[in-house]
């Protein structure tokens, strides 16, 4: 069922848009600002603990739903939905496509623009080329959300998306959350660049990697990408396909065996 669903979810993400009312980063911003009673529940909702347990309900109670029904039809349905929701990135989709066309015309302008919004829709403060920002972007939206349905289910990848996308304070905890969060990603992602690309250059690397050297996610997926490939933008959407597909052969390889 999970390799079935992730067909289902990543195949619908390129064919079908869907209103915004229904991406998951728009759910969980509606839920934290939903207004409660209760002077000690709101002040509850300011800690940091507090935010994260309240964001985590609605994957949570998905979860429980879905375990006290037990149905395959539905588990399936919801998991594909649930999918779906989570890997949405149409700021960044349509922000590269704006990009290219600029590159095609050799608007110098436009493309800088088009590079910004590319930044913040990955998620990072620093500049960073294209291919670095895609290569995140990737990870974050569509890799990670799949690692952690294969591990954890559809109530894993709704925690990480919401772990993800919630509003926060951007203090130095929230920083080792995602560090946290997408430190398995990171390394499987690029394990699977070993595979695909130059293993011989990028190994070194990425073992290091493991070591947690160096530490920063971004840094660690961009060093071993370049080492497995001649990054430019249209290399790099090829890398991550590849790599794309290397593990949902993994899935298919794991449904076969009945591990998942």
């Amino acid at each position: 069922m999970y390799l079935l669903v992730i067909l289902l979810a990543y195949s619908l993400e390129r064919t079908l848009e869907i209103t915004r009312n229904l991406h998951w980063r728009r759910i969980i911003l509606r839920w934290q600002h939903w207004q409660v009673r209760g002077a000690q529940l709101e002040a509850w909702r300011q800690h940091d603990l507090g935010q994260v347990l309240w964001a985590i309900i609605p994957a949570l109670f998905i979860g429980f739903v879905l375990a006290l029904l037990n149905n395959v039809l539905l588990t399936f349905l919801v998991s594909a939905a649930g999918l779906l929701a989570a890997i949405q990135a149409p700021a960044a989709r349509a922000a590269y496509k704006r990009y290219l066309q600029a590159e095609s015309e050799e608007d110098g302008a436009e493309q800088a623009r088009q590079l910004k919004l590319l930044q913040q829709a990955s998620g990072r403060k620093e500049a960073a080329p294209v291919e670095h920002l895609l290569l995140w972007i990737h990870l974050r939206h569509y890799f990670a959300v799949m690692i952690y349905f294969v591990l954890l289910g559809v109530t894993g990848a709704l925690v990480y998306a919401t772990l993800r996308d919630m509003r926060h304070n951007k203090s130095p905890r929230w920083q080792t959350v995602h560090q946290i969060i997408n430190w398995l990603p990171t390394r499987l992602m690029t394990l699977g660049f070993l595979l695909v690309g130059n293993f011989s250059k990028a190994l070194p690397v990425w073992l290091s990697s493991i070591g947690n050297k160096p530490q920063n996610n971004f840094i660690a997926l961009t060093k071993v990408a370049e080492l497995a490939d001649d990054l430019t933008a249209p290399t790099t959407t090829a890398l991550v396909k590849r790599n794309f597909l290397l593990y949902v052969v993994f899935v298919a390889l794991l449904t076969i065996g009945g591990w998942v």
